[in-house]
């Protein structure tokens, strides 16, 4: 399951200081209907907004709180003493995102020995170099172990490929059936050209900008199994200054399978 696609928990409530300061109001004056001075100079005033801003801070408060128990919105300390409970601790250099996919993997993974969730959290768990893993069985009793690295954009060593293997293999992680084979993902290249109409006021060194910009969230958005669409291609070439986008490759929109991941090999822009 992706986190990110999740709605908000109803827990989590939508905080706004003049609704509460408006609501406090409403109180004041349903107990003291005599009560009419309101000029933001009034003392009484001056503690209302006193008391609907140090509430906000209290919801926020709780708000924090909540999010520290849920998976999908722990950080930080909060998220390692999460992952704890589940027996997991965060690697040298580990982000959030990576503890909080190794430790979602693992959760998965307890549902049955040897399922698809379990190879994938043992991989990960392998070796901080290892992002992403994935595994799948194209024939029976054989297991395929995709694996991405973090370094190189991607690709991965001969010496990764076989420290993986040698903890894939171990006793307690390989179902006694099952035959495992760790290979890195095949990467795929994407090679964008497009050409950029400008506004009239946009220096022509926006280009540069525009191309650095477009290979940070490429770099972002990839992974096993993500592929890329012409309209996403588009959409993340816009902005402030462009005022229209004509992709010229890729000419379709580029799919890949579960052990594929999308290498972003050149990116041309021109007037």
């Amino acid at each position: 399951m992706n986190l990110d696609n999740l709605e908000p928990p109803q827990i989590i409530e939508e905080l706004s200081y003049d609704e509460i300061l408006l609501r406090m109001k409403e109180d004041l004056l349903a107990r003291s209907p005599e009560f009419t001075a309101y000029l933001e100079s009034d003392p009484v005033m001056k503690l209302l907004e006193v008391a609907a801003y140090r509430e906000l801070l209290l919801r926020q408060r709780i708000n924090q709180a909540a999010k520290s128990n849920l998976l999908a919105f722990a950080i930080g300390s909060d998220l390692d003493n999460l992952a704890a409970f589940y027996g997991i601790e965060r690697k040298t250099n580990e982000t959030d995102d990576e503890l909080r996919n190794r430790t979602q993997a693992k959760i998965a993974g307890w549902s049955s020995s040897g399922s698809r969730e379990a190879y994938q959290y043992h991989a990960l768990n392998s070796d901080p170099r290892v992002k992403e893993a994935n595994a799948d069985s194209p024939e029976p009793g054989l297991v395929r172990i995709s694996i991405l690295s973090k370094d190189d954009g991607g690709l991965v060593s001969d010496e990764l490929l076989e420290t993986v293997k040698a903890h894939m293999l171990r006793d307690d992680v390989r179902m006694l059936t099952d035959t495992v084979e760790v290979v890195g993902a095949n990467m795929i290249d994407v090679n964008v050209k497009a050409k950029i109409v400008l506004t009239a006021n946009s220096p022509i060194e926006i280009l540069e900008t525009i191309r650095k910009s477009f290979v940070e969230k490429f770099a972002k958005m990839v992974g096993l199994g993500v592929s890329v669409s012409r309209a996403w291609i588009v959409s993340n070439l816009f902005l402030d200054g462009v005022k229209d986008v004509e992709l010229i490759t890729p000419t379709v929109d580029v799919f890949v399978s579960e052990t594929e991941c999308l290498k972003l090999n050149e990116v041309e822009l021109s007037l």
